[in-house]
């Protein structure tokens, strides 16, 4: 008897958090105890279980996004007349980003082709970050040059989300 009890209990639990609310489920689980109904009701309201209910449904506590974040290249030029030149370069059919970027980045970056990965807001220098997840900056286009306190960077963003 003590065993039915724990598995009705246990079965009230999942339906309270799983697809309704607390008193819901004593409702489907002890159809003929209205007053164990109401006591549920009047128990979960006194306790502020409403968050319980809410973490299971997904609403009020879902699972973040992937929020914002942007994957992209760059090189990183120390000195503005050399800016012209790495522009050339890029501007050559034979030249890939990557193969310019190793050939002429100050970057640590430049030794795999520039590629900076993943990062959100906030990670990289203001000026950076206005350029990088700006929606109106083009995915797959070079821009630039782009000046911070480490140089001028030229920059392609390969991919952002949750900017609109």
């Amino acid at each position: 008897e003590k065993k039915k009890m724990k598995n009705m209990i246990l079965l009230t639990l999942i339906l309270a958090v799983a697809t309704v609310s607390v008193t819901e489920a004593f409702a489907l689980v002890f159809p003929q105890h209205s007053n164990v109904v109401s006591w549920s009701m009047k128990i979960s309201t006194a306790l502020g279980m409403k968050w319980l209910t809410n973490a299971f449904k997904n609403e009020e506590y879902a699972a973040p996004t992937e929020g914002v974040k942007a994957t992209a290249r760059h090189i990183l030029i120390k000195n503005k007349g050399d800016v012209n030149t790495v522009i050339e370069k890029l501007s050559s059919e034979e030249n890939t980003f990557a193969s310019v970027a190793r050939d002429f980045s100050a970057c640590p970056s430049g030794s795999k082709g520039g590629s900076l990965g993943s990062f959100s807001p906030g990670t990289m220098v203001p000026e950076f970050d206005k350029v990088i997840f700006d929606p109106l900056t083009e995915l797959g286009a070079i821009v630039g040059p782009v000046q911070t306190q480490f140089g001028y960077h030229l920059i392609v963003v390969d991919k952002r989300t949750g900017v609109y």
